[in-house]
């Protein structure tokens, strides 16, 4: 029998050894990758950074005081996986947070105790103390539309339209500062003059963010702002506001008080609103005159240049845009004074290119004619004037009822820009808003100036490589 070579043997069994050292090490460091939270083993490469935390977020998190618990009903099985990504982030951030997963067949008695009873399958509930929030999968797939548009939709085609968006972070962060919050700001809304009623999606949204709104509040039989009011609001009055009116509100705003307007380019004017221009006046803005077209054709939509992108300006309402699409339209212009007293200050938010007009006249052409009135504009501003060391005047103007249309709302991001407002106006620190993410897989979107060049690619440069490439191989060819 032949003798066994020992050399091989050694060389054999370190080689065992070493495949089970290396075995173990990545087993082990395979359990330890899985117990990390999913914030530092899951990173988002989606093109909308779908699964990415807002800084907002990291901050409300940071500050928790107390334990927040986050329920994801849903059957075994059945779970979204986007939903299981960012609600992993979140349990990973702090350990104050909690998620767990919810079957509600294998669960009944979890939704008897009240704030649970009304979740549904693909809800989720955010609980802290005695305080809940319960959203469902239309508020994170279709934010904004209201459900009968969506029902309509399925009937009519017999599917689920498009999803319009990923607004899962807004509902788990509002809904985590909804219920840590223990002071209600209040709202009240003027009424008596035409105005626009809010529907009932922005009413949700207030009550999502635990705002109080008072409904149709008549200056004139009142006599003056309660003193409870953080904030009054003004939707596009159809009619001037009275003399003593006037100097209701403007008593209240000298005073430290806080108004949202919103307005629509028919109804404003010195000539048919003189006392509600006084008040702008007062605070050195006013409306020009006309309807906004932007010029520049890569900030509107193709053939249509009333309805523009959006520029934002420097301030903390519009800052959390930077990078998100906003479109809007029935714009009108705001004037700032260059004569404003030292203590106002006043703040665009959204405004046009250099290339915008104002159309004061009827027109079928969509190119600047000789009565328009040249740009720039702004047509949102953020006013504030020091009253004493403890009040300040605070004043949103935003000059396009369109921001009040939840029907228009593709991206969500009215939403963000009116709780975004009323936040800043009630100083409520509680009121958090992340823009909606745009899904990866949406509809191509693509401005006048875009699409030309798509054309000359497409139509012409292209066509012209593959003319010239052929005509050369012949004439190598024929000189052969």
């Amino acid at each position: 029998m032949k003798k066994l070579n020992t050399k091989y043997l050694k060389t054999g069994g370190y080689a065992v050894l070493m495949s089970l050292v290396v075995l173990a090490i990545v087993i082990f460091v395979n359990v330890f990758i899985n117990k990390l939270p999913a914030t530092q083993t899951k990173l988002d490469l989606s093109s909308t950074d779908m699964y990415s935390i807002s800084e907002k977020t990291i901050k409300l998190i940071d500050g928790l005081e107390k334990d927040v618990a986050i329920y994801y009903v849903v059957e075994e099985g059945s779970e979204d996986p986007s939903y299981t990504t960012m609600l992993g982030k979140y349990d990973g951030l702090s350990m104050r947070v909690s998620v767990k997963n919810v079957d509600p067949a294998k669960n009944p008695n979890f939704f008897k105790e009240e704030g649970r009873n009304g979740a549904s399958a693909g809800s989720v509930i955010v609980e802290c103390g005695d305080r809940s929030k319960t959203f469902d999968y239309f508020d994170v797939y279709y934010p904004g539309i209201p459900f009968d548009t969506i029902y309509n939709y399925y009937y009519s085609y017999g599917q689920m339209p498009p999803a319009q968006g990923f607004d899962l972070e807004n509902q788990l962060t509002s809904a985590i500062s909804f219920v840590l919050s223990e002071v209600s700001p209040v709202v009240y809304s003027i009424g008596g003059h035409g105005e626009l009623p809010l529907d009932d999606t922005y009413k949700g949204y207030l009550e999502s963010q635990a705002i109080v709104l008072h409904e149709n509040f008549n200056l004139a039989t009142e006599g003056a702002i309660p003193e409870d009011a953080d904030c009054i609001l003004l939707c596009a009055p159809e009619t001037d506001i009275s003399e003593q009116e006037k100097e209701i509100l403007l008593s209240y705003l000298k005073n430290g008080g806080r108004m949202m307007y919103y307005s629509y380019y028919e109804y404003t004017g010195v000539e048919n609103y003189k006392n509600l221009s006084e008040v702008l006046d007062y605070y050195g803005v006013s409306a020009t005159d006309g309807i906004i077209y932007e010029g520049d054709s890569s900030y509107h939509l193709k053939d249509f240049p009333a309805m523009m992108l959006a520029q934002y300006g420097e301030h903390e309402i519009v800052t959390p845009f930077n990078g998100f699409t906003m479109i809007l339209g029935l714009c009108q212009g705001i004037n700032t004074s260059e004569d404003l007293r030292e203590s106002v200050e006043v703040t665009p938010l959204l405004y046009t290119t250099d290339k915008a007009f104002s159309r004061v006249e009827e027109s079928d052409s969509a190119e600047k004619i000789e009565s328009d009135i040249a740009g720039p504009f702004d047509y949102a501003v953020a006013i504030t004037e020091t009253v004493d060391d403890t009040k300040e005047t605070r004043i949103v103007w935003i000059n396009t009822p369109i921001v009040l249309m939840s029907d228009y709302d593709v991206y969500g991001n009215y939403e963000t820009l009116f709780l975004n407002s009323f936040g800043w106006l009630c100083d409520a620190e509680d009121v958090i808003t992340v823009p909606t993410r745009e899904l990866a897989s949406g509809t191509l979107e693509i401005n006048e100036a875009q699409s030309k060049i798509l054309l000359a690619v497409f139509a012409v440069i292209i066509p012209v490589i593959f003319v010239g490439l052929g005509a050369g191989i012949w004439f190598r060819r024929r000189s052969k």
